[in-house]
Protein backbone atom coordinates (compact mmCIF):
# COMPACT_ATOMS: atom_id res chain seq x y z
CA UNK A 1 0.00 0.00 0.00
CA UNK A 2 1.23 3.32 -0.92
CA UNK A 3 2.34 5.74 2.11
CA UNK A 4 -0.16 8.55 2.24
CA UNK A 5 1.28 11.76 1.73
CA UNK A 6 1.03 13.95 4.72
CA UNK A 7 3.02 17.30 5.67
CA UNK A 8 4.53 16.54 9.14
CA UNK A 9 5.45 20.38 10.21
CA UNK A 10 1.54 20.66 10.37
CA UNK A 11 0.96 17.49 11.74
CA UNK A 12 3.78 17.84 14.63
CA UNK A 13 2.42 21.57 15.13
CA UNK A 14 -0.86 20.44 15.28
CA UNK A 15 -0.46 18.26 17.78
CA UNK A 16 1.47 20.13 20.07
CA UNK A 17 -1.19 23.01 19.74
CA UNK A 18 -3.58 19.71 20.67
CA UNK A 19 -1.91 18.67 23.40
CA UNK A 20 -1.74 22.16 24.97
CA UNK A 21 -5.58 22.48 24.71
CA UNK A 22 -5.66 18.42 26.51
CA UNK A 23 -3.05 19.49 28.86
CA UNK A 24 -5.39 22.83 30.13
CA UNK A 25 -8.18 20.41 30.40
CA UNK A 26 -6.25 18.03 32.44
CA UNK A 27 -5.40 21.13 34.90
CA UNK A 28 -8.71 22.23 35.18
CA UNK A 29 -10.01 18.84 35.46
CA UNK A 30 -7.58 18.50 39.04
CA UNK A 31 -8.47 21.59 40.09
CA UNK A 32 -12.25 21.41 39.96
CA UNK A 33 -11.57 17.46 41.33
CA UNK A 34 -9.75 19.11 44.53
CA UNK A 35 -12.55 21.42 45.32
CA UNK A 36 -15.17 19.06 45.01
CA UNK A 37 -13.33 16.44 47.21
CA UNK A 38 -12.63 19.19 49.63
CA UNK A 39 -15.96 20.66 50.28
CA UNK A 40 -18.75 17.55 49.44
CA UNK A 41 -19.99 15.58 52.77
CA UNK A 42 -21.58 12.62 49.98
CA UNK A 43 -19.50 9.46 49.71
CA UNK A 44 -20.50 8.85 45.65
CA UNK A 45 -19.00 12.63 45.25
CA UNK A 46 -15.77 11.65 47.10
CA UNK A 47 -15.33 8.18 45.06
CA UNK A 48 -17.08 9.56 41.70
CA UNK A 49 -15.15 12.47 41.26
CA UNK A 50 -11.23 10.82 40.66
CA UNK A 51 -12.83 8.42 38.24
CA UNK A 52 -14.64 11.29 36.50
CA UNK A 53 -12.34 14.06 36.30
CA UNK A 54 -9.18 12.15 36.06
CA UNK A 55 -9.96 9.26 33.47
CA UNK A 56 -13.59 9.52 31.76
CA UNK A 57 -13.56 13.70 31.31
CA UNK A 58 -9.43 13.43 29.65
CA UNK A 59 -9.93 10.14 27.96
CA UNK A 60 -13.00 12.04 25.93
CA UNK A 61 -11.16 15.13 25.44
CA UNK A 62 -8.08 13.11 24.23
CA UNK A 63 -10.57 11.10 21.44
CA UNK A 64 -12.22 14.33 20.62
CA UNK A 65 -9.07 16.01 19.79
CA UNK A 66 -7.40 13.18 18.37
CA UNK A 67 -10.35 12.80 15.79
CA UNK A 68 -9.80 16.61 15.11
CA UNK A 69 -6.29 16.23 14.59
CA UNK A 70 -7.02 13.83 11.99
CA UNK A 71 -9.27 15.57 10.39
CA UNK A 72 -7.51 18.87 10.40
CA UNK A 73 -4.38 16.92 8.38
CA UNK A 74 -6.58 15.71 5.40
CA UNK A 75 -8.47 12.87 7.26
CA UNK A 76 -6.64 9.90 6.55
CA UNK A 77 -3.29 8.72 8.01
CA UNK A 78 -1.46 5.58 8.60
CA UNK A 79 0.03 3.70 11.84
CA UNK A 80 3.28 5.52 11.91
CA UNK A 81 1.84 8.80 10.61
CA UNK A 82 -1.15 8.70 13.75
CA UNK A 83 1.40 7.61 16.32
CA UNK A 84 3.49 10.38 15.84
CA UNK A 85 0.31 13.15 16.14
CA UNK A 86 -0.66 11.35 19.45
CA UNK A 87 2.62 10.79 20.52
CA UNK A 88 3.40 14.62 20.34
CA UNK A 89 -0.46 15.35 21.39
CA UNK A 90 -0.19 13.56 24.55
CA UNK A 91 3.69 14.16 25.67
CA UNK A 92 2.83 18.48 25.31
CA UNK A 93 -0.80 17.34 27.37
CA UNK A 94 1.30 15.23 29.77
CA UNK A 95 4.42 18.15 30.51
CA UNK A 96 1.46 21.09 30.43
CA UNK A 97 -0.99 19.39 32.97
CA UNK A 98 1.97 18.02 34.91
CA UNK A 99 3.58 21.35 35.39
CA UNK A 100 0.06 23.23 35.84
CA UNK A 101 -0.90 20.63 38.66
CA UNK A 102 2.10 21.22 40.21
CA UNK A 103 2.04 24.76 40.00
CA UNK A 104 -1.96 24.98 41.62
CA UNK A 105 -0.89 22.48 44.51
CA UNK A 106 2.15 24.79 45.50
CA UNK A 107 -0.09 28.30 44.90
CA UNK A 108 -2.99 26.86 47.13
CA UNK A 109 -0.11 25.89 49.87
CA UNK A 110 -0.59 22.81 52.31
CA UNK A 111 -3.85 23.89 53.06
CA UNK A 112 -5.57 22.56 50.30
CA UNK A 113 -4.20 18.80 50.52
CA UNK A 114 -5.25 19.25 54.79
CA UNK A 115 -8.64 20.41 54.01
CA UNK A 116 -9.07 17.46 51.36
CA UNK A 117 -7.97 14.92 53.55
CA UNK A 118 -9.75 16.02 56.94
CA UNK A 119 -13.20 15.91 54.54
CA UNK A 120 -12.31 12.62 53.27
CA UNK A 121 -11.69 11.53 56.47
CA UNK A 122 -14.79 13.16 57.44
CA UNK A 123 -17.11 11.37 54.73
CA UNK A 124 -15.45 7.84 55.19
CA UNK A 125 -16.44 7.86 58.94
CA UNK A 126 -19.56 9.11 58.63
CA UNK A 127 -20.64 6.64 55.99
CA UNK A 128 -19.08 3.81 58.16
CA UNK A 129 -20.67 5.17 61.54
CA UNK A 130 -24.20 5.09 59.02
CA UNK A 131 -23.58 1.45 58.25
CA UNK A 132 -22.90 -0.07 61.57
CA UNK A 133 -19.32 -0.71 61.38
CA UNK A 134 -17.34 -0.58 64.35
CA UNK A 135 -14.52 1.89 65.83
CA UNK A 136 -11.46 -0.72 64.36
CA UNK A 137 -13.18 -0.93 60.81
CA UNK A 138 -13.33 3.19 61.10
CA UNK A 139 -9.94 3.30 62.22
CA UNK A 140 -8.28 1.51 59.82
CA UNK A 141 -10.18 3.11 57.04
CA UNK A 142 -8.58 6.32 58.65
CA UNK A 143 -5.62 5.06 58.62
CA UNK A 144 -5.35 4.48 55.05
CA UNK A 145 -6.89 7.86 53.71
CA UNK A 146 -3.31 9.23 56.35
CA UNK A 147 -1.31 6.65 54.67
CA UNK A 148 -2.68 8.04 51.19
CA UNK A 149 -1.66 12.10 52.21
CA UNK A 150 1.68 10.56 53.45
CA UNK A 151 4.25 13.18 52.88
CA UNK A 152 6.73 11.71 50.34
CA UNK A 153 10.09 12.35 50.82
CA UNK A 154 12.55 14.52 48.80
CA UNK A 155 12.99 13.49 45.31
CA UNK A 156 16.14 13.16 43.82
CA UNK A 157 17.10 14.40 40.30
CA UNK A 158 17.72 11.10 39.58
CA UNK A 159 14.11 10.15 40.47
CA UNK A 160 12.48 12.40 38.61
CA UNK A 161 14.29 12.13 35.53
CA UNK A 162 13.73 8.04 36.02
CA UNK A 163 9.74 8.94 36.70
CA UNK A 164 9.94 11.50 33.45
CA UNK A 165 11.57 8.65 31.09
CA UNK A 166 8.94 6.18 32.38
CA UNK A 167 6.49 8.65 31.70
CA UNK A 168 7.58 9.10 27.94
CA UNK A 169 7.74 5.07 28.04
CA UNK A 170 3.49 4.91 29.16
CA UNK A 171 2.98 7.74 26.49
CA UNK A 172 4.80 6.06 23.58
CA UNK A 173 2.62 2.83 24.63
CA UNK A 174 -0.77 4.58 24.80
CA UNK A 175 -0.08 6.59 21.38
CA UNK A 176 0.45 3.43 19.49
CA UNK A 177 -2.49 1.90 21.02
CA UNK A 178 -4.42 4.99 20.05
CA UNK A 179 -2.95 5.03 16.71
CA UNK A 180 -4.13 1.31 15.76
CA UNK A 181 -7.82 2.53 16.99
CA UNK A 182 -7.75 5.49 15.41
CA UNK A 183 -5.94 5.23 12.15
CA UNK A 184 -7.41 5.43 8.92
CA UNK A 185 -6.01 4.68 5.63
CA UNK A 186 -7.90 5.96 2.42
CA UNK A 187 -10.02 4.17 0.37
CA UNK A 188 -8.68 1.84 -2.46
CA UNK A 189 -10.31 2.27 -5.35
CA UNK A 190 -10.21 -0.69 -7.86
CA UNK A 191 -10.50 0.16 -11.42
CA UNK A 192 -12.66 -2.64 -14.18
CA UNK A 193 -10.06 -3.89 -15.13
CA UNK A 194 -7.97 -4.71 -12.23
CA UNK A 195 -8.91 -7.63 -10.23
Amino acid sequence: MAEIKLDQKKLKKTGAIYGLILGIIMILAGMISFYLMSSTSNLAVVVGTPIVFSILLPLVAAVVLILNLRKKINGYWDLRQATTGIFILFLVAYFVSTTGNIAYIKAAGPGLKVKTKENLIRVTSSFLEKQGADQVEIDAAVDKVNAGFAESPDLKIGDVIMGYLQAVIIIFVAALVFAAIFKREPPVYFKSGDE
